[in-house]
Formats: C-alpha cells, structure tokens, sequence
C-alpha cells in the first residue's frame, strides 16, 4: 500500500538526527523489482529501453523507494551499471551498450537498497543476448557456433485480463502506409487507473532467451507473501539517492563535525550539506540528479592549504553470475545480424540524440519559481562585476565585512521593512556555492549570460542563508572559477534521465534510410478509470510486420497485457 508522506518524512527526519542506521526498521515493507525490455537480444551499440515496475509483496505498485539499481554482467564480470528513478513505483531509462561488449549472454539483475534489509534478498534477474556484429570479440566459454539452427522462442502473445483496455491502430486497420504519421487510441473501459509500457516493435527472431511476463512476475510475488526484513543493515532511498562521501587530510586535520558540501555543476539546486562523522564519513540524502554531472565537494572549514581527499562509495552490488546459458549462434544468422548492423550503425551516426525525448522530471525541491531573473545581455555590459550588480541588481550589494567583500542580500517584507544580510548570503555559480565572495566581485561579468535572485530564508542541511544569488555562465561550467585545496571536483553519473522513443523527428526528412525496428516505446503509460489517450507513430519507410505490444497493472494489481500485429506498405 501506499505510504503516507507523514510517515517518509518522519522516518527520514529521525535518520538525519540520529546520524545512525538503526531506524530503518521503521518501515519494514518487502520490495520487488521487475524490469521490463523492449527486447531480449541486442546487437553491441544498441540502446536497452527499460520501464521498471516495483512492487509490494501484495502486489500493488510500492511508493517507498524513489531509486532502483541495474546491473548488466557477464560470467567474465564485463559490467554496466545504472541507476534509474521510481516515482510512486514506476520508472524508466534507457542503457547504451557499448560497441566493443562481447557477444554472449548477459545477465540483467536489478534491485532497490529497501531489498538489501531482507534476510534473503530476492533480486530481479533475467537473462538478454548481445551480438557484436563489428568484432569478434565473445565471453569466454559462453558462445557455441552450429550449423544446426536452434529453437526459435518468441515473446508470449496472448491478450490477458484486458477486457478493460480497448486499444485501436489506426480506427481499426491491420494494414497502414508507410512513412506516415499513425494515431493510436486508448480507452479505459473500467473504473481503475492503469500504468503500462508500450512498445511497437519489428520481429526479426534474432534469437533471445526466454524470459518471465509481468503477469506471470506479479502472480508469483502475490504467493509469495511477505519476506522478513532485518535491522541495521541499509538505509533505502526514501526520496532520492542517498550518496556517501569519505574524506581524509592530507595534513591528518580532524574533520569530525564540519560541514561538506556536495553540488552538482550545471544545474541550479543540486547542493546538499551534511556534517562529517568521527570516522570521516559524510551522508548526503538528495533529491536525485540526473546524467553525467561534474560534482564538487568542500569542506569550507577546513585548512585550505591541505589536500583533501574524497572518496564516493559505489552504490552498485556488482553481482557477477556464476552460469549463464550458452549463446548458440547458428551460420545461418547472418543476414537477421546484418540488417540490425546497419540500422544500429545508422542509430550511433545520425539520430542518436533526436529520436528519443527526456521526460520531465520532478519539480525544484529547494528554489521556488517566483524570483527575479537578470538576462545581463539586455543591459548595457559593464567590464566589472560591482557595476553590473549596483547598477541592474537592487536587491543585491557588495560591501566589506571584517575585511572581507561580501554579496548581501537587501530583503524587504510585506510591510516593506528592509533588512539586509551581513554574511549569508548563498553565492552560486552554474550551480557551484562559492563561499569566497570577493571570487564573484573579481569575476567577469562578461562570461555570465544571467543571474537569479531568491529573496527569502533558505535552509540547506543543516545552515540557514538569508537569500540566494545564482550567477549562470553560458555553457554552465564555471570557467575561470578556482579552487583550494579543501575542494575536490570529481565526475559522477547521477540517475539515467527518464526518457522514451518515439521517432518523431523523422518526419522533417534526414535523407538516411529510416531502418528502424523499434519505432516506439514509452516506459511510463498511464491512464484513469474512464478515460481516453492517445498516441502517434512515425511509421518507418520499409514494409514490414510490426507488434504493438503493451503490459500493465491496474491500481488494484492486476495484469494485463494486450498484443496487436499490423503491417506496414
């Protein structure tokens, strides 16, 4: 069932005061994770498109995890690890093989951290085959090569317990034009709301293992019950990663009960503080980031002149599979090989960043939308940061304090008192806090295309600063900006960004072949008790036979699945 925002907020708010992992037993919920392909063969270099469902024991989609972890390995330990959102149970990404991965079968094994506090963890495990067409490259002991052609296992393609989703492809025809712009409808004829992933996909029977049907995964988990769940062991991540810091001084400076600082270069609001334990450890609790981010960490309070060195704890298990069943490859393959070849090297030449579309992720949990925003390209360009902010920025000032310039915020209330803040004031810079506030006076006022001005108090962790000044450059990496020893700027890949494939930009006409085979997936569908949807494809210019294929869970935890074949001319 569904957890009370009450009771997350409470158990996170206890976690954070104690500063100990003893309370997770606060909610003592089992998950389970399935993950959902559009396929279960790959050529090296494709994209696995992926919509993970979590659930509670009973059945029904679980909100308590906001993040799953997923892991691609061979029996070699070749590794390719992600981590992917959950929202109120639901999620999805995408995942890109690498062109050199080996051909052989992978394993695909995905888990929440809620899982690891089961006495016997039940992870997701499926099996998906990878063929590399560009080398020859195979994991070792795991690829048979016949002249005998194996048994040929398809997807399962009968409707289930779908009377109450009515599904039409074009008003109804089994035959549509190619290259063409196809409405599909959607009604859900029943009084329960609906969440599903839809794929519309060309069969080629590359072979592919065979592998468990949501219906089938939830019916199980269902006779399952509930699994006991144990104390002490992980903290899940109740409303975004959790990511743990260590530091060390160079120097051997004691560290314990000062503020770091973690912040994400590019975005706005991705900056968390924590305070350092007796061990060196430092636990930030965030809203989740997306995509390959460029982090800084800072311990302001710490000497400057040492080198201070972190280290970021790797969340993924890295469970390597002991077997796997035997990739048999038969001579006859090669044409199937060499049609998706072309179409996955057309992919990585010329569409692979306009052809599918990020979804929208979750609001800005820290800087509301109402504030002041200076496009400095609109005003008349001063070579010096004072005079840009004395003459455009009335809410803001440059003054010394004690000997040092500081940027104070002018704040005004309902009554129009004025205050002004001495020495906290948040400075940032694409995103990056910059405690030094003569670096901005100093800065040129030429690289910043804009700033932001928050007016109100703002608490991050455990500080309170009485208004924010974000300062954004023009390519959002903080050029000229130095730092000190107590800094350390680390590449970090944050969640996959929700993102689905829909073809869409086809349509303007590239000049290439549209190759096609996958023309849609959408790993997030969802639909209220009652009410109509709808979709387009962008049908490839090839004539084919293509399978509109979707599967779900209704709120009460049904399954369904509904299947449909059209051809394309």
């Amino acid at each position: 069932m569904k957890t009370t925002t009450i009771t997350k907020y409470a158990v996170i708010l206890l976690l954070m005061l104690s500063g100990t992992l003893s309370l997770c037993a606060a909610d003592n919920r089992s998950e389970r994770i399935f993950v959902a392909t559009d396929r279960d063969a790959y050529l090296a270099g494709e994209n696995i498109w992926l919509s993970l469902y979590c659930f509670e024991s009973g059945g029904v989609l679980s909100s308590f995890s906001s993040v799953a972890y997923v892991e691609i390995q061979s029996t070699e330990g070749t590794g390719i690890y992600a981590k992917l959102a959950l929202r109120e149970g639901r999620g999805g990404g995408r995942i890109e093989l690498p062109p050199s991965l080996p051909t052989g079968n992978y394993q695909l094994t995905a888990y929440t951290k809620q899982m690891l506090n089961e006495e016997k963890a039940a992870f997701f495990k499926k099996t998906i085959s990878v063929y590399n067409t560009l080398t020859t490259a195979r994991v070792a002991g795991n690829v048979v090569v016949s002249d005998e052609r194996p048994a040929e296992t398809s997807r399962e393609k009968q409707a289930l317990n779908s009377s109450f989703l009515d599904v039409k492809i074009y008003g109804g025809h089994n035959v549509i034009p190619a290259k063409s712009r196809i409405p599909v409808s959607f009604t859900n004829t029943g009084d329960t709301p609906v969440s599903m992933h839809i794929s519309v996909l060309r069969e080629d029977n590359v072979p592919a293992p065979a592998n468990i049907s949501l219906a089938s995964f939830v019916t199980d988990i269902t006779q399952q019950g509930d699994l006991p769940v144990s104390n002490l062991k992980v903290v899940p991540d109740f409303e975004g990663e959790i990511i743990e810091v260590s530091v060390k001084s160079a120097k051997g400076e004691n560290l314990s009960d000062k503020v770091m600082w973690f912040s994400a270069a590019g975005g706005v609001s991705d900056i968390y503080t924590t305070l350092i334990d007796s061990t060196g450890k430092a636990v930030f609790f965030t809203n989740s980031f997306f995509g390959k981010r460029e982090v800084v960490l800072d311990v302001p309070e710490a000497d400057t002149t040492a080198q201070l060195n972190f280290t970021i704890k790797d969340p993924f298990l890295k469970i390597r599979p002991e077997t796997l069943p035997e990739l048999k490859i038969y001579r006859g393959l090669n044409e199937r090989l060499r049609t998706r070849s072309i179409e996955m090297q057309l992919w990585r030449r010329f569409f692979a960043d306009s052809l599918y579309e990020k979804k929208r992720v979750m609001y800005d949990p820290l800087l509301p939308e109402n504030h002041t925003e200076y496009l400095l390209d609109n005003y008349t360009r001063f070579p010096v940061m004072r005079e840009v902010i004395s003459e455009y920025v009335p809410e803001l000032r440059f003054r010394k304090v004690e000997g040092k310039t500081m940027l104070q915020m002018i704040l005004s209330d309902r009554l129009s008192n004025v205050s002004i803040s001495r020495d906290n004031t948040l400075v940032l810079l694409d995103g990056i806090p910059v405690f030094d506030h003569n670096k901005i006076f100093n800065y040129d006022p030429l690289r910043v295309k804009s700033l932001k001005v928050y007016e109100r108090e703002f608490f991050i962790g455990y500080l309170s600063f009485s208004g924010i000044a974000s300062f954004s450059t023009y390519r959002g990496d903080y050029p000229g900006l130095s730092f000190q020893g107590n800094v350390r700027i680390m590449d970090y890949r944050g969640l996959e960004h929700p993102s689905r494939f829909t073809g869409t930009e086809v349509r303007g006409g590239t000049g290439v072949p549209d190759t096609r085979s996958l023309i849609y997936w959408e790993p997030v569908f969802e639909i209220n008790g009652g009410e109509n949807s709808e979709i387009f494809l962008q049908t490839p210019s090839y004539s084919g036979t293509f399978t509109l294929r979707i599967e779900g869970i209704s709120a009460k935890g049904e399954p369904f699945a509904v299947y449909k074949e059209f051809t394309v001319k």
